[in-house]
């Protein structure tokens, strides 16, 4: 890339091209910065510049093809309430709506099945946890309140199922990392959250959650307690039956790792944390669907807080992060 990056966002784009927007290239002062990687090519070019430099943000490709980037830190290190939308005919960036209820970073999105966009949890602080939800309008650039997650969650997950439910998994808050998770259906908007009484083995802080067929997520890695100690556990969410169970074990502990789900039904698991905030690792994994994992070639770097991206092509992108060292500006593929 142009730039080095981490707390950036990858999003694959309609046309097949891949927009990489923000991050840092210091691990703290973020950059305006956008560049698109073209896969027939295999080359990048710079995109226009957003109008707020921003980090730890979301971004979310939207029916009409545009990109809708919510939050993050700012140049003062703030969390932002602001928003923009990438316009991908126009090759440009508008202001859109802010998102109400408190500026958030490290929060989570997902596009509903309603073309809405789900915005949750985060935090305006690094100790902390939010709990308000938001939805976004594209047609109107306007924000409703979604209701009040059960509880506060920092660096958590949204997973959308094909039912039209989003399942919210762990993060952090005050207390330390949750072992809870909670439902909202997005075709019954008015029931609001629901906290499911069963809860993971493990408190989830730095995990990945994948959707799988027939309405299962699995979960993978943690970084639990303090100082703090990094999770191989992987745990598997069963729709019909709201429960957990525990899988086996990944071949190497991670948190801050990307997990991508591949067309053959099984995921992929690259990178991350193996001790807290120690050196990253390159190693890479395969989750089968017979429920085994299996160690694959490791990635020519070593790389946390990376981005991994699913190309129509066949292949996964895996972009920036740090080595330990350096914020990097290389980028690579997985060919299954």
């Amino acid at each position: 890339m142009q730039a080095r990056r981490i707390g950036h966002t990858a999003t694959k784009l309609g046309d097949g091209r891949v927009l990489v927007v923000g991050g840092s290239s210091s691990g703290n002062t973020p950059t305006n910065t956008t560049e698109l990687y073209t896969v027939s090519s295999n080359s990048w070019r710079p995109g226009p510049d957003l109008e707020t430099a921003r980090m730890d943000h979301t971004a979310t490709l939207l029916p009409n093809g545009n990109v809708l980037v919510v939050g993050g830190r700012g140049p003062g290190g703030d969390a932002l309430d602001s928003a923009e939308i990438y316009d991908a005919d126009a090759n440009e960036w508008t202001p859109a709506s802010p998102i109400p209820l408190g500026a958030r970073a490290s929060h989570a999105a997902v596009l509903l099945p309603s073309r809405k966009v789900l915005v949750a949890g985060g935090g305006n602080s690094h100790l902390d946890g939010l709990n308000t939800a938001a939805l976004y309008h594209p047609d109107t650039d306007s924000w409703t309140d979604a209701g009040s997650m059960n509880v506060k969650r920092n660096v958590l997950t949204l997973t959308l199922l094909e039912a039209g439910v989003v399942v919210a998994i762990g993060g952090f808050n005050a207390a330390g990392a949750e072992t809870t998770a909670e439902v909202y259906d997005s075709y019954q908007p008015e029931a609001g959250w629901r906290l499911l009484p069963a809860q993971m083995e493990h408190g989830r802080h730095g995990h990945a959650s994948t959707p799988l067929p027939s309405g299962r997520i699995l979960v993978t890695g943690s970084l639990e307690g303090s100082p703090g100690r990094v999770l191989k556990a992987a745990e598997l969410f069963q729709l019909s039956s709201t429960s957990w169970k525990p899988e086996a074990e990944m071949m190497e502990a991670r948190f801050f790792h990307t997990a991508t789900a591949l067309p053959s039904g099984e995921v992929l698991i690259a990178g991350g944390y193996s001790s807290p905030y120690a050196m990253p690792r390159a190693s890479a994994e395969i989750f089968r669907r017979d429920g085994s994992w299996e160690f694959i070639a490791p990635m020519s770097s070593a790389r946390v807080n990376h981005t991994a991206t699913w190309l129509e092509s066949g292949s996964v992108l895996i972009i920036g992060g740090t080595d330990g060292g350096a914020v990097l500006n290389t980028a690579e593929r997985y060919v299954p």
